[in-house]
């Protein structure tokens, strides 16, 4: 089995979720070519599947060890075919690799290099490959604001890619960790259930069971420990079965934690030794970003346990006060403040520690770790006899942790809280209103109206603290179709079909139709898994008709939504209308000037045909017929009997006309080149490749795409023309991001595209997938109404526009036209006219037509004529021996030993096509 057929096979396995078995398939591929990549094409498949395993790898938590070696092959590779995407893409896996196997200084060298690599390409899709990776570059410095932007990249990315890959797999959980780290414990919580439950829907076990482990830690920090209990065990079980070491490790070490808060100390480092030694199998040495694992090990020190190897209190708090994470290192701090307190240490030292830790912890923007170090601050302030600035430090440290103060503010510092403040009261649900207001008005607008919905939709997630958000627009006051989702957060178009949404679609209704906010709190305890705490329905009204409803719920935060009556809540509603009022203003106006642009790009003339031929009248009746439909059309005939301009008919009486028109020819360009005309190409995707590269199918979206000379395409592109006509998506050349494209095709040859298959030059299922409508244009030669007729057009046309005072056809000159065999069709007769005009005086027409050889002589140099016609002879000669074929192994380009792009050229200058 060769290499290619092999790497496809694990593709099929991805595809179809045996992860396990493609994970194999890529390992062996990648043994034997790293034995011997002796060619461009070895090369490239080295560095594609490569990358390949890595991300595999990691969705599936196993092999970590195992592609250090492949990647580095991989960079030489890449660095030979001069392929920077893939290198720069290849420095951020290897940081990846590095700060899991606990070389974080090298971690942060690579990552900074691939970082820097990525941005000097600059574009959409290499920024989005590596958005998972730059957000780890920040993550683990504890920069997690800066990471949140790259995690919710990586995750949008993740979510359209869909089952057919494996782009930024863990986007959503190192999202949710960093949500968590901000304090947006909603939103994280969100997240990974809803993204959960999308692998599982993909058949990702074991993605799924690792963002199973993580929601379990994550609710423990919100004390739900019941709900995290039945997560992490689940999650271990999961693992054993799946052979996922990293979920094993992350559900391991949240049941050490759980035992902690419950206060089973013993119990939890047996835990954590466990946890150790998951993560030793697979590389994951000592890695580890939360907080309570440092907080965890001061127990063990502090209960005097026996420290664990590999995680001794103090070398841990050492060895990060050296590291670059700054959330750690704030940790750090504070715990030895903590610890140097208790041995009564001088005050001095304690507060530098303490000053420092919240310094960083304010750059990390983690809350609760920043609260926490605030309320040791009251604690030294009042072992030092000062009262108030203990209760400001306790005020502050109360309002970071607000929402869930009870389960992280102490019981001895509440007594602060309640003595009298000099913080201002205001009303509270007064500035939430005003924030809400200055939050909508600053979301940055774009062309895409369900984009900017859904940006909406995750800024009220925020805002009210839901873990799960959705826009509906309805219709009329009544109605009882069912809502759109016109953008969400966590919520998807299957959740809102499931039949466990009923109730929530009834409330949507309800406040539809009452114009009224709904809020509903569920007061029974249901068995686990939990059902809905809480949800909110918010209509909104544009015009003093009500359009649709804001939807948001949560599953397992219960004190949500507390903060506003109806009344506060119509006048939230309020702003929102005039918001989304205003950005679907600004889509359709965005969306217009989109359309005038791509209009702009084909600038020829839209000369419709003209003909008094009752055969073609009936052709293009046959035309008008099926424009009106989105099927494919191929239109066949010789060259220049005006396939382009039947083409231009079509696509002006359809229902795209107001879109626009690309064409593209394939004979015009190298035959390297014709797949990044055709899909685009990213930058730095091949030498050369100096920018983006918009390819022609994507331009024509919405609109028509028109390939003149079809089988011209390189059969080696013919299989991805044919996928994208199945698929309507594409990939740029060297991208990984999958684009849209919602246009018609019509396409064109001059060629038997039948013969083309039987001789293998033509993919059948293409031809078939072309094959819809066909219409064939007659030559010239057999609508003789047409050749008088459109001689006077065209004589008429040129003299206006060359300015020169022509007669009209004589009698001689109808005859030799019509007895003139035109086989080069109307652009042959259009050039003899434009000819005739330029040569003419304004007492006699100059018409010139190449003599018709004798069929006795076959000799080129049988009677004296122009070199053009010499040339035009013996070029058509060629065509016959090579029964039309002009490009490959025995083409006409091939014995004339001509480029095929300028063959084509001096055909066209000749009146050949």
């Amino acid at each position: 089995m060769n290499s290619e057929k092999e790497n496809n096979i694990s593709r099929s396995g991805l595809y179809n979720t045996d992860r396990y078995a493609a994970w194999q398939y890529l390992y062996d591929v990648l043994a034997r070519l790293v034995a011997r990549s002796d060619s461009p094409e070895k090369d490239a498949l080295l560095v594609e599947t490569s990358l390949e395993l890595a991300n595999v790898s990691f969705v599936l938590g196993i092999g970590f060890s195992d592609i250090h070696a492949f990647l580095q092959n991989a960079l030489n590779a890449a660095a030979r075919l001069g392929d920077r995407r893939s290198q720069a893409m290849i420095h951020l896996h290897l940081g990846r690799l590095y700060y899991f196997g606990e070389q974080r200084h090298k971690a942060i060298e690579m990552f900074a290099l691939g970082k820097s690599e990525v941005e000097s390409l600059g574009d959409e899709d290499i920024l989005t490959q590596a958005s998972e990776f730059i957000g780890l570059y920040y993550f683990i410095q504890g920069m997690f604001k800066e990471a949140l932007g790259y995690f919710e990249r990586a995750t949008e990315s993740f979510e359209s890619n869909g089952k057919n890959g494996v782009i930024n797999p863990s986007g959503p959980m190192w999202l949710s960790y960093s949500a968590a780290f901000l304090g947006h414990t909603h939103r994280a919580i969100g997240n990974l259930d809803y993204y959960r439950r999308v692998a599982l829907e993909r058949g990702n076990q074991s993605l799924a069971t690792t963002l199973r482990s993580v929601l379990g830690i994550i609710l423990i920090d919100i004390n739900k420990t019941k709900e995290a209990a039945f997560h992490l065990s689940g999650a271990l079980q999961e693992a054993v079965q799946y052979h996922n070491s990293m979920a094993g490790y992350f559900a391991k070490g949240g049941l050490a934690y759980h035992h902690f808060k419950e206060g089973r100390i013993k119990d939890s480092r047996k835990w954590m030794i466990e946890a150790v030694r998951e993560g030793a199998k697979s590389g994951l040495i000592r890695q580890y970003a939360s907080p309570w694992v440092l907080e965890l090990l001061y127990e063990f020190h502090r209960h005097k346990l026996e420290p664990i190897p590999e995680l001794d209190y103090h070398d841990e708090i050492s060895r990060l006060l050296l590291e670059p994470n700054i959330h750690l290192r704030g940790v750090a701090l504070r715990l030895r403040a903590v610890e140097n307190s208790e041995k009564g240490s001088d005050d001095r030292l304690v507060e530098s520690d303490l000053q420092q830790s919240e310094t960083y912890l304010r750059q990390s923007g983690d809350p609760v770790q920043l609260a926490k170090t605030q309320l040791e601050m009251a604690r030294l302030k009042l072992r030092q006899g000062k009262p108030d600035a203990a209760r400001l430090l306790a005020h502050k440290a109360w309002r970071k942790v607000s929402g869930y103060g009870n389960t992280v503010f102490p019981d001895d510092l509440r007594q602060l809280l309640s003595l009298k403040s000099n913080l201002p009261a205001g009303n509270m649900s007064e500035e939430l209103i005003n924030m809400f207001t200055e939050m909508v008005e600053t979301l940055v607008p774009c062309a895409d109206l369900k984009e900017l919905m859904t940006r909406t939709v995750k800024a009220t997630n925020q805002f009210f603290g839901a873990e799960r958000g959705g826009i509906f627009l309805l219709g009329q006051i009544g109605a009882t179709k069912s809502p759109v989702l016109m953008g969400s957060c966590n919520l998807s178009d299957a959740d809102v079909s499931a039949e466990t949404f009923k109730s929530n679609l009834a409330l949507v209704f309800k406040a539809f139709r009452e114009n009224r906010p709904q809020i509903v709190r569920s007061g029974v305890k249901a068995a686990i898994p939990y059902p809905l705490k809480a949800v909110m329905c918010v209509p909104f009204v544009d015009e003093d008709r009500v359009k649709g409803v804001l939807y948001h719920d949560n599953s397992y935060i219960e004190d949500c939504f507390d903060h506003f009556d109806d009344a506060q809540l119509l006048r939230i509603a309020g702003s929102f209308t005039r918001y989304i009022g205003r950005i679907r203003r600004f889509s359709r106006q965005m969306e217009g000037k989109v359309i005038r642009h791509l209009k702009q790009m084909d600038s020829s003339d839209s000369t419709r045909i003209l003909t008094q031929s009752p055969l073609m009248q009936k052709l293009l009746a046959q035309a008008k017929q099926v424009a009106g439909s989105n099927s494919t059309i191929l239109i066949l005939g010789e060259t220049g009997v005006g396939k382009e301009l039947l083409a231009r008919d079509i696509h002006n009486l359809s229902p795209r006309r107001d879109q626009p028109l690309v064409i593209v020819d394939p004979t015009t360009i190298p035959e390297t080149l014709i797949e990044s005309e055709l899909f685009g190409h990213e930058k730095g995707a091949f030498t050369g490749a100096d920018r983006q590269k918009l390819g022609r199918i994507e331009l024509a979206h919405r609109g028509t795409l028109f390939i003149d000379e079809v089988g011209e395409i390189p059969k080696s592109s013919q299989v991805k023309l044919l996928r994208v006509l199945q698929e309507k998506t594409l990939i740029r050349v060297g991208g990984t991001k999958t684009i849209s494209s919602d246009f018609r095709l019509i396409a064109a040859t001059n060629r038997s595209l039948a013969d083309e298959v039987a001789a293998g030059r033509f993919r059948e299922d293409l031809y078939y997938r072309l094959n819809v409508i066909s219409i064939t244009l007659p030559p010239l030669r057999e609508r003789n109404e047409d050749v008088l007729f459109l001689a006077r057009h065209f004589l008429s046309l040129y003299a206006a526009k060359h300015n020169q005072q022509v007669p009209g056809l004589a009698r001689k000159d109808e005859d030799m036209l019509l007895a003139y065999h035109w086989p080069g069709n109307i652009r042959e007769l259009k050039n003899v006219m434009e000819r005739a005009v330029l040569l003419s005086t304004p007492d006699r027409l100059e018409i010139s037509l190449p003599v018709k050889r004798s069929p006795a002589s076959n000799h080129c140099f049988s009677d004296i004529t122009s070199l053009d016609e010499m040339q035009r002879r013996y070029i058509q000669f060629i065509l016959e021996k090579t029964g039309g074929k002009i490009s490959g192994p025995g083409g006409a380009a091939e014995l004339l030993d001509m480029k095929r792009t300028s063959l084509y050229k001096r055909m066209s200058k000749l009146g050949l096509r």
